[in-house]
C-alpha cells in the first residue's frame, strides 16, 4: 500500500515538474506562428534569389539580341547575380527556413533524427551565409535539441532548447533578415539583387521601346520580338517593385516580431501584437508573390 501511495506521488511530482518546466500554450502557439512565417520567408527568398538570378540572364540575353551595339562579349549575361553570389544568397533564405522549421519541430515533433537534421543544417548555412563561424555557446544550444529526447522527460528538453536557442540565435537571425532587406530593395541608392534586377529590366526596356517606336525601319519579326522583350522589362519591373515594397516592411517587422518572441519565451503573459502583425505581412507577401510569379 505505501509502495503504491509512494509511486503515484512520485508519478504526480513527475508529471509536475514536466509541466512546470515546459512551454504555455500561448508560447507554443506563438513560437508556431513565428516559426511557420519564417520558414516561408526563407522559402521564398530561396526561390526569389534563384528567379532573379534566370531572369537577369534572360533578359541580358533579350538585350543583345535586339540591340546592336552590344558585342557577344560586351556584357556577362548574369552579372551580378554569378552562381557564387546567388549561391550565398540562397544559403541566407536557406538558413532562416531552417531555423523556423526547427522552431515549430521543437513544439510539435519529438523525432531527435529529424531535430538534429535540421540543426546540423541550420549551422552549416548560417556559416556560409554570414561568412563567419558560428559560436561554440550558440552550437551547444543546437546540441542540446537531442539530449534525452527519447526518455520521458522529452517535453520537459524541447522546451528548454527553446528557451536557450530562441534568445541564442535572436542577433544570428536578425542578420540573416538583414542581408534579404538589403537584397530585395529598389530604393534608390541600393547595391541588392533585386536593384540589380530592376536596373536590367529598364536598359531592356529602353531599348526595346526604340524598335517599337521606329515605324517601319524596323520588319514585322523585329518589331514582334521587342515587343516581346518590351513586356519581358515590363513584367520584371514590376515585380521588382512590388517585392521591394512588401519585403521591406515584412522584414523590419520580423525583426521585432524576433525581439518579441525573446521576451514571449520568458515571460509568458507579454503581449504578442508584433508577431501577429509580422505572420499577416508574410501570408500577404506570399500571395501577392504567387500572382506575379505566374
Amino acid at each position: 500500500m505505501i509502495k503504491k501511495i509512494i509511486l503515484e506521488l512520485t508519478c504526480i511530482l513527475v508529471l509536475a515538474v514536466i509541466t512546470g518546466c515546459g512551454l504555455t500554450s500561448k508560447q507554443v502557439v506563438k513560437t508556431q506562428s513565428f516559426g511557420n512565417a519564417t520558414s516561408n520567408i526563407g522559402r521564398f527568398g530561396e526561390r526569389e534569389f534563384l528567379n532573379i538570378r534566370n531572369g537577369i540572364i534572360t533578359m541580358n540575353k533579350e538585350l543583345v539580341a535586339i540591340d546592336n551595339t552590344k558585342m557577344a562579349d560586351s556584357l556577362k549575361l548574369d552579372r551580378p547575380a554569378s552562381v557564387e553570389a546567388t549561391a550565398k544568397r540562397v544559403a541566407a533564405s536557406k538558413a532562416l527556413r531552417l531555423y523556423g522549421e526547427l522552431l515549430v519541430e521543437l513544439v510539435t515533433e519529438d523525432r531527435a533524427g529529424n531535430l538534429q537534421k535540421t540543426a546540423n543544417s541550420l549551422i552549416e548555412n548560417t556559416s556560409i551565409a554570414l561568412k563567419k563561424d558560428i559560436t561554440d555557446e550558440k552550437k551547444e544550444s543546437l546540441k542540446k535539441i537531442v539530449v534525452g529526447l527519447g526518455s520521458f522527460f522529452v517535453e520537459k528538453k524541447k522546451a528548454d532548447a527553446v528557451k536557450e536557442i530562441i534568445p541564442a540565435y535572436q542577433q544570428s537571425v536578425d542578420e540573416l533578415a538583414e542581408l534579404l532587406l538589403k537584397d530585395f530593395s529598389a530604393e534608390d541608392g541600393s547595391f541588392g539583387f533585386l536593384k540589380a534586377y530592376e536596373i536590367t529590366a529598364k536598359r531592356l526596356k529602353n531599348a526595346s521601346m526604340r524598335l517599337v517606336n521606329a515605324g517601319d525601319k524596323y520588319t514585322v519579326l523585329e518589331r514582334y520580338k521587342a515587343v516581346q522583350a518590351l513586356v519581358i522589362a515590363e513584367k520584371a519591373i514590376y515585380r521588382a517593385t512590388e517585392i521591394s515594397k512588401k519585403t521591406e516592411k515584412t522584414i523590419t517587422n520580423f525583426k521585432k516580431a524576433n525581439a518579441e518572441l525573446v521576451k514571449v519565451i520568458k515571460n509568458k503573459k507579454y503581449s504578442t501584437d508584433d508577431i501577429k502583425v509580422y505572420t499577416k505581412q508574410i501570408q500577404e507577401l506570399i500571395a501577392i508573390y504567387q500572382v506575379i510569379d505566374n
